[in-house]
């Protein structure tokens, strides 16, 4: 399966909740797709401005290609999709989290960059959390091995991405 391919089988399971832009720079890096989510909640008394308590949830996909990273590639892919997130993240006394989330999907990950994926992370609290929070999530496909990676926060990522690998398998 080429990368391409991937992100195309990929792309239907976000369509229906994410805002999908195609092509979008982000400093001098070219994402082929981001993907952007907004949730609302909130409660009130009979009428809208009887509001007793709102929440937002965001979330900020950046989908990129790799041939055969090395660490000093990934690093900078890494920077370029968190401060391209940061910028996106508006928080305010109703924002609850936001997420900014890093696909990778490559040809070949050297163990050095796996280990890398899998120890990166980053978090950011706005105002002693409350205007809430952020993570960074990670997770990266290898179409060599049929195998996928991500750091902490990005492991409910995992099975969406190998749930496509197998079907390009059946």
């Amino acid at each position: 399966m080429t990368k391409e391919l991937y992100l195309q089988k990929l792309l239907p399971s976000y369509e229906s909740f994410f805002d999908i832009n195609y092509n979008v720079s982000a400093g001098s890096r070219i994402f082929p797709a981001t993907a952007a989510y907004h949730s609302r909640s909130e409660k009130y008394v009979l009428v809208r401005s009887a509001k007793l308590w709102a929440t937002e949830m965001n979330e900020y996909v950046y989908f990129a290609f790799g041939d055969t990273p090395n660490k000093e590639e990934f690093i900078s892919l890494k920077k370029d999709a968190l401060q391209a997130g940061l910028t996106q993240i508006k928080p305010h006394s109703e924002h609850m989290y936001s997420y900014v989330s890093l696909l990778l999907v490559a040809d070949f990950l050297s163990e050095e960059v796996i280990r890398e994926i899998k120890k990166s992370s980053y978090h950011k609290t706005y105002l002693f959390s409350f205007h809430g929070w952020m993570h960074l999530r990670i997770a990266a496909v290898d179409l060599s091995s049929g195998k996928v990676y991500g750091n902490r926060q990005g492991k409910e990522l995992l099975p969406l991405l190998q749930n496509i690998l197998s079907q390009d398998k059946a």
